[in-house]
């Protein structure tokens, strides 16, 4: 079973994001993606495309400030994931109607529905965790956030 932990990379948080609607920030994060290499630079839009055709049946904003934005595409081989924060709140259609602060973005491929639904289930659970959503709210590196979700995994 993935660690959510193993699918994290550094390049691939942004503990501030410079989106402020729900399409920019998808398409921040599918870019850090694709400037780290785990994604084609040259499908961005399609990807971007293919999440917001996801939020279009229905919001993953979860409520409590969190989104998990997720899609599994077929061109893709393995599972990835990027994060990005919004001190100010990013609109995402939460369940709640409040902004999302935290949204994780998780593109996987598809035929790897088991693997993916596990890690989209732990993840909600760490993120349901208050004490665990406030710690995230405040590291100062990327490298903070993959080391608080290394111990909520221990």
């Amino acid at each position: 079973m993935t660690a959510v932990s193993t699918l994290l990379a550094p390049d691939c948080i942004r503990l501030e994001l410079s989106a402020r609607g729900k399409e920019a920030a998808v398409k921040e994060l599918v870019h850090l993606l694709a400037d780290a290499g785990k994604l084609d630079v040259n499908a961005v839009d399609r990807y971007v495309d293919e999440v917001m055709g996801r939020e279009k049946i229905s919001s993953t904003g979860i409520g409590s400030g969190i989104a998990i934005p997720h899609v599994l595409v077929a061109e893709v081989s393995a599972i990835t994931m990027a994060v990005g924060r919004s001190v100010k709140g990013v609109p995402f259609d939460s369940v709640d109607g409040k902004p999302a602060h935290l949204i994780f973005l998780i593109i996987g491929p598809q035929g790897k529905n088991n693997e993916y639904l596990k890690i989209l289930s732990k993840l909600s659970k760490y993120l349901n965790d208050r004490g665990f959503f406030d710690a995230l709210m405040k590291v100062e590196t990327p490298a903070e956030v993959i080391e608080l979700v290394e111990e909520r995994e221990r």
